[in-house]
């Protein structure tokens, strides 16, 4: 069915495509302006739709750089009903801000947040208001062009990378796969952990990878589970037969991990960034109530743990939050790890990309 629509939207997908393609040439050539800010800014992105990992790679990078630097981040704010330029406070509900920047926001407090659709006012608002700001991370930004960014990161995952997608409707990428090109690093998301240095260095030539990219690749790392509504409490995942509730572009590595552990009894999938209504919840609990087995448990994201937290009849059930972080290698062996290169380059302020 997919291909049929495909083929039938064919004119547009070509046209589609030619106007994507001028529109980067004339930001290449100049011929369309690109802002440059006083800040360092630096991207994370992607060439397909959705599905990457942009949220814990934008963690990893808060992480780093905020040790060393004073650092802001600002995103769009996915599936917000609000407009315009917003900070992101931690008692902000996720249909004010996104549920996205209000996860990274409850993990880091101390570091701002924020959300606007026209990046360029919003990092002069932040530079405005943020005393000594030093640093802008911009969340999903690799098409935004009037931006001028100091370093790109582009993300694509292992199991879908854009060298073997095609553009929309035939694929996922948003553009011509030939963007890759304007990144400064590349990361393999979601990558096997047990991943041999002959497969990384075969990955990475599919990529032709240009002499100024580094090429990285990153796995996930899932932390203990944790009470919705009690952070503090924590369980096992072993010995507990779990029903998985996921609205995520990408719930197969969730899946696997769980199933790896013990016995997924019930899957409730729902669309990426899906909001969620009394009558969904009502659907979680009777499903609950009718498949549960001795010690079993409710999982979820921690995105989609932003859009639960706020329906009080989940409090008398077991659901727990699956946290996860990121472990970032090379395909060279004994090379620099990733964390002090981008120190490095941002300390340097240069974007390798400019010269392709």
């Amino acid at each position: 069915m997919r291909t049929f629509f495909a083929y039938l939207f064919f004119p547009l997908t070509m046209l589609y495509g030619i106007a994507i393609y001028f529109r980067n040439r004339f930001y290449d050539f100049e011929w369309f302006s690109s802002k440059k800010h006083k800040v360092t800014t630096i991207g994370v992105g992607n060439l397909r739709v959705g599905g990457t990992g942009k949220t814990p790679h934008v963690e990893y990078l808060v992480s780093v750089l905020s040790e060393v630097y004073n650092v802001a981040v600002l995103s769009r704010g996915y599936g917000r009903k609000t407009k315009g330029f917003r900070f992101v406070e931690i008692n902000d509900r996720a249909l004010e801000v996104g549920d996205e920047p209000l996860q990274m926001k409850s993990k880091f407090p101390n570091i701002t947040f924020a959300v606007c659709e026209d990046r360029n006012k919003g990092v002069e608002r932040l530079e405005k208001e943020i005393n000594n700001l030093e640093i802008v991370i911009l969340d999903d930004s690799f098409q935004h062009r009037a931006l001028s960014l100091d370093l790109s990161v582009l993300l694509t995952s292992y199991s879908n990378p854009f060298f073997k997608d095609k553009i929309i409707p035939f694929g996922l990428l948003r553009e011509h796969k030939n963007g890759y090109k304007r990144a400064d690093y590349i990361i393999i998301t979601k990558s096997p952990i047990n991943y041999s240095m002959g497969d990384r260095v075969d990955f990475e030539s599919n990529i032709r990878p240009k002499k100024y990219q580094k090429v990285f690749f990153s796995h996930i790392d899932y932390k203990p589970l944790y009470s919705l509504f009690e952070k503090e409490s924590t369980i096992s995942l072993e010995g507990n037969s779990v029903i998985l509730l996921t609205a995520i572009a990408d719930n197969k590595p969730i899946v696997n991990y769980i199933s790896e552990k013990n016995t997924i009894i019930d899957k409730l999938e729902y669309p990426d960034h899906y909001n969620f209504t009394n009558k969904d919840i009502d659907k979680l609990i009777n499903r609950y109530n009718s498949q549960k087995q001795e010690n079993s448990i409710i999982v979820t994201t921690e995105k989609d743990s932003m859009r639960l937290k706020n329906f009080e009849q989940l409090t008398n059930l077991p659901i727990y939050v699956l946290p996860i972080g990121l472990t970032i290698t090379s395909s060279v062996s004994k090379s620099v790890e990733f964390r002090d290169i981008i120190l490095d380059d941002v300390r340097k302020n240069k974007s390798y990309s400019k010269l392709y």
